[in-house]
């Protein structure tokens, strides 16, 4: 088939939405722009009585769009094409729509880096490779195990089985894969304050624009992690709106709270990665330059910064491209090599893989799993969060919820079930 039949439509959902000012409601409705326009027909038509005929045929296409009633069976949905659907969802928001997606009844396609959500929604998988399509039946992890045994029968007798005797061909379904990437956070200088290095006690803080909003009473330490204590503190935002970007601020100092107090080492560094973080760059400049600029100390080291923009998968072509001709992951690499050479004691990561592919986020669990400062995680990335709060008695799980910030008690695969319950039965009432 060369091209799609005009007598099918396919709906894509996008990565990015614009901001505007819609309402919630005015954006859903604006956005199926066939329905909104023959809506405004009808409604010109129902002004002049000699145009009934016309009318009826608009009713007609009104009742299609808008969908069947209940007493003419199923709906027909077109395909979907859904790109990086997970992006800018918080965690809660991801389960939800993994729910509803596997409820889905037609044709759905996603383009995806998260590796639990493909696991859960994907029936097959379409692996492009050198503008090439090959199908495999199955989740990803059906997918990897396919295309290792493909790859090895490939290359037969050659390099694979070679690396195979020897010892040194990678282990575990990341052999496949087209390259590896392999981050790192220096280890961060020792401060002469005791501990903990940043500690908010009895916080509250509330916006005089916003009234109906305060995060109140929050009691909470970060601290440098060894191998036998708290290594990381894992942070885990329920609802997008519910007080986890306030809570971020006050911890890096963003905002003052309003009550209570923030205890912080004077010499203490913490870096913030945003999942806005297209805001801190400057388009015109290349990696090289911004980080130089950012970074006086590298003043003449073009080689070093270089190096270090390569160890966090950046190529070399693209060293000194202008910023705005990258790629969202691209520029995710280069913000990542600046915290990275700040050398920080805190690492505030806010939704760190909304464009980083699988080889990357497997990197960045494996940095962090390292890092000897302390972190604070807010992500919808299951699979990351699951490596890096892998050991209970090192990383805690905060829940921010209704203007209030609690310790699960508990594992994180524990939270995710019982948010997977509340939000069955939620799915359970739409259906």
């Amino acid at each position: 088939m060369e091209e799609v039949p005009k007598n099918i439509d396919i709906l894509l959902v996008e990565q990015e939405v614009a901001s505007d000012d819609k309402t919630a409601v005015e954006a859903v409705v604006s956005a199926n722009e066939e329905l909104v326009k023959l809506r405004e027909e009808a409604s010109s038509l129902l002004q002049d009585s000699d145009n009934g005929e016309k009318f009826s045929e608009l009713y007609e296409k009104l009742q299609l769009l808008a969908g069947p009633a209940d007493d003419q069976g199923p709906a027909v949905h077109p395909p979907r094409v859904h790109y990086e659907p997970t992006n800018h969802l918080d965690l809660r928001a991801v389960l939800w729509l993994e729910e509803y997606l596997c409820r889905w009844k037609d044709t759905l396609v996603v383009v995806s880096h998260g590796l639990d959500f493909l696991n859960t929604v994907c029936t097959d998988i379409i692996d492009l490779k050198d503008q090439k399509l090959n199908l495999y039946h199955g989740n990803f992890d059906a997918y990897e195990k396919q295309y290792a045994g493909d790859a090895s029968k490939r290359k037969g007798k050659g390099r694979g089985k070679e690396e195979e005797e020897e010892g040194t061909a990678p282990k575990g379904p990341k052999r496949w894969r087209d390259y590896r990437v392999k981050l790192n956070f220096p280890e961060p200088t020792e401060l002469a304050s005791p501990p903990p290095l940043l500690q908010l006690i009895e916080v509250s803080f509330s916006y005089p624009e916003r009234p109906d909003f305060k995060l109140s009473d929050v009691d909470l330490g970060i601290d440098m992690g060894t191998v036998a204590a708290l290594r990381g503190n894992i942070c885990i935002n329920q609802t997008g709106t519910a007080g986890k970007s306030t809570l971020l601020n006050l911890v890096a100092g963003d905002l003052v709270p309003t009550e209570g107090e923030v205890r912080r080492s004077q010499t203490l560094r913490i870096s913030r990665y945003s999942q806005h973080f297209v805001d801190q760059l400057k388009m015109e400049e290349t990696p090289v330059h911004y980080l130089l600029r950012l970074h006086p100390d590298q003043e003449g080291h073009v080689k070093a910064v270089r190096a270090k923009l390569g160890k966090f998968g950046l190529q070399g072509n693209n060293h000194f491209s202008p910023i705005k001709n990258l790629s969202g992951g691209q520029k995710a690499r280069v913000v990542l090599t600046s915290i990275s050479m700040m050398k920080p004691h805190i690492l505030l990561l806010d939704e760190p893989t909304n464009h980083l592919d699988m080889q990357t986020i497997d990197a960045l669990a494996d940095a962090l799993d390292g890092f000897k400062g302390g972190v604070v995680l807010v992500s919808h990335d299951s699979r990351l969060i699951s490596r890096v709060c892998e050991d209970e008695e090192k990383s805690e799980i905060w829940v921010v919820k209704y203007g209030t910030v609690t310790f699960f008690q508990g594992t994180f695969e524990e939270y995710k079930e019982e948010l997977k319950r509340e939000i069955k039965a939620e799915v359970d009432e739409l259906s």
